[in-house]
């Protein structure tokens, strides 16, 4: 049996190529590496058609030559229109060859997913184990879908059923280190705002779930609202592993709350540093209960950035969001970050539902009083299955002719959410104002080149000037 999984094409049919970086389609290599081990008769392959810039005809091609018995492909809501042209060339190039869809999109709309893309199932959640059933099902040749929890599909009469929904997996450890071996790892490159070394580099998962349920985050559509960590030790060994295979050194931890545990982060500190990895890497905290031991212990480790979910300088706005955040503590930790010596990177969202001029206005003051070496503005997005999605449905705020790509964060289309007293337009106009007043300030610019150490810092100034040109005004 042949298992192709694919990375469909984005930036070609839409996007703003280069904000994102060139990411490693790191679920894909999960599903391959823990599919493969229970089946090692059968052969997978993984295609990302993204970062090698193929077109949807190329990538028909490129499946059709490994001759599949099954077709997975990947996708979060903004690539779901590229996902249901690419669906379409399939039904008709390979009519025979049953196509799997998943991530935080079919997971959050399965139904209407199937029936839009005219793919055959979708994996909802956390995939690994509702995939190999898939794969095993179809080895068999049993075809009794109804009894894979976490799976929808088509019946014989067209319509779509959605199972029980799956259980998650409890101990992580038991899935295999990401196949790599099936892509080409010198593809990668991070975006400009997380570049930490111009070497060879990587995502990497030390854990999976979050704590909090910020109404914006799609997180909860495939994990919940509870951390499942990896032991220390093997995170390291898949580290070790990474430098030692593929020449590896840069990494960023693909966590929600990396830091959510003191004792664990400075144990996968202390351990790099007593195996001598000489390697860099970003991670994604709060801004809260950080101490200066933990970040001194994570810059001797390689820490090199931290990204900060500031999201709001309004309490306001904050509260709607549901995000328990102090500002006055977000303050005090980034304050903290930067006198250590770790890069600070701080994201807000404009146009929030009950955002106000007034509160965009508190958000920008932040921004520039926290001052940050690097601060993403992005507009917010709805994204199924999250609270802000049902609310802003539930108002009637959704734009009613949106396509899936104005869904994006960071785009040049028209925002899908048109709130009553703010207008897209005006929200638009905010969010580039926000940008401009950020990056162009002498405080910043001050900051910026007196904290210039390496050549990939000079680099990253490049080419995120190149994505910022790249936005409309």
């Amino acid at each position: 049996m042949n298992v192709v999984l694919v990375n469909p094409s984005f930036n070609r049919y839409g996007g703003i190529s280069g904000h994102g970086g060139s990411m490693i389609p790191l679920n894909l290599c999960y599903l391959a590496a823990y599919s493969r081990e229970k089946h090692p008769e059968t052969d997978f392959k993984i295609l990302d058609a993204e970062v090698k810039g193929l077109t949807h005809d190329d990538t028909v091609e490129e499946i059709s030559a490994f001759h599949p018995d099954l077709i997975g492909i990947t996708t979060n809501t903004c690539v779901f229109d590229s996902v249901i042209a690419l669906i379409n060339l399939l039904k008709v190039s390979l009519s025979d060859v049953p196509v799997v869809i998943g991530g935080p999109h079919p997971s959050a709309l399965p139904e209407s997913s199937l029936c839009d893309s005219k793919a055959d199932f979708a994996v909802i959640g956390e995939g690994e184990m509702v995939f190999e059933e898939l794969v095993a099902e179809m080895i068999r040749e049993g075809n009794d879908w109804s009894k894979i929890n976490g799976l929808a599909y088509r019946g014989g009469n067209g319509n779509v059923h959605v199972n029980s929904p799956g259980t998650l997996i409890k101990d992580l450890d038991i899935l295999p280190f990401p196949a790599r071996d099936l892509v080409d790892s010198s593809l990668y490159s991070p975006a400009p705002t997380k570049r930490v070394s111009l070497g060879a580099y990587t995502l990497i998962a030390t854990s999976r779930g979050c704590p909090y349920n910020c109404g914006f985050c799609g997180a909860q559509t495939v994990w919940t609202n509870k951390i499942r960590t990896r032991k220390p030790e093997f995170v390291v060994k898949e580290i070790e592993m990474c430098v030692s295979k593929y020449g590896i050194q840069s990494f960023s931890f693909t966590d929600e709350f990396f830091t959510g545990n003191k004792k664990r982060v400075l144990e996968i500190c202390r351990l790099i540093c007593k195996r001598r990895l000489d390697i860099s890497w970003v991670c994604s905290a709060r801004a809260q209960r950080l101490d200066q031991e933990t970040l001194v212990e994570m810059k001797e480790a390689g820490c090199h950035e931290i990204s900060f979910g500031i999201e709001s300088g309004s309490p306001e706005i904050l509260k709607r969001i549901d995000k328990a955040l102090d500002l006055d503590e977000a303050q005090r930790v980034i304050r903290l970050t930067k006198n250590v010596g770790i890069i600070s990177h701080a994201s807000y969202i404009i146009g929030y539902i009950g955002e106000t001029e007034e509160t965009i206005k508190k958000t920008i003051r932040f921004a520039e009083k926290l001052n940050t070496h690097i601060a993403a503005f992005f507009i917010a997005s709805p994204l199924p299955g999250t609270p802000l999605y049902h609310e802003a449905q539930r108002k009637g705020f959704l734009r009613g002719e949106a396509t899936w790509i104005d869904y994006s964060p960071l785009s040049n289309s028209e925002t899908v959410l048109r709130l009553p007293n703010l207008s897209t337009t005006v929200i638009r106009k905010w969010h580039r104002k926000a940008l401009r007043s950020y990056y162009f300030r002498p405080r910043y610019i001050l900051l910026r080149l007196m904290t210039i150490r390496h050549w990939y810092e000079i680099v990253n100034l490049f080419e995120g000037l190149k994505v910022f040109l790249k936005i409309k005004k």
